[in-house]
């Protein structure tokens, strides 16, 4: 079991470097982004609050569902997970493709407003996109740790993409109602 643990290890450590250490698929810059978002308009500072909310509580809920709670993901939730990911993926990744011909609004709060709004989409799409992939990984292992730490990532995922969702929302409709006027 020792082994299969150290594969573990390696094969984690080599798909952070593939995702975090290649500037062609550099993560750090949209959630350097995805934090800018998190900046109070009236105050132009940073929202801790918001990052608590968005990062923290998702990963604490998610702890004590797998930890405390004992709810691990089963194969069969994560084989549906993973279509359920893949079409919120896909429809988010359309949905960006379209509001990017949006940012050029000539009001100053419509083109931020679009502008953070794009940015959240492109976050949840690649969360889908990894909790996709945690889904399927989660699908092949047997080993208790390792389903109790992907069940939580995979919870932290689903909990943070949901909170984007109505983010992403919230300023659609904001949006509708400033076209609307």
């Amino acid at each position: 079991m020792l082994d299969k643990n150290i594969w573990i290890l390696i094969a984690t450590a080599i798909l952070c470097v593939m995702l975090f250490g290649n500037r062609k698929v550099w993560l750090w810059a949209v959630l350097k982004e995805q934090l800018a978002v998190f900046k109070n308009a009236k105050k132009k500072r940073f929202s801790p609050w918001d990052c608590i909310c968005f990062f923290i509580f998702p990963a604490i809920l998610s702890w004590v569902l797998v930890y405390r709670l004992d709810v691990v993901i089963s194969k069969t939730l994560a084989e549906l997970l993973t279509t359920v990911f893949s079409i919120v993926f896909t429809v988010l990744f359309g949905f960006a493709a379209i509001l990017v011909s949006k940012i050029d609004s000539p009001n100053k709060i419509e083109k931020q407003v679009t502008q953070e709004t794009f940015v959240s989409i492109v976050s949840a799409t690649l969360l889908s996109l990894i909790a996709a992939v945690l889904s399927i990984i989660l699908t092949s292992l047997n080993f208790k740790t390792a389903l109790e730490v992907i069940s939580i990532g995979i919870f932290s995922f689903a909990l943070i993409i949901i909170m984007l969702l109505l983010l992403i929302t919230k300023r659609i409709f904001f949006l509708y109602i400033d076209y609307k006027n």
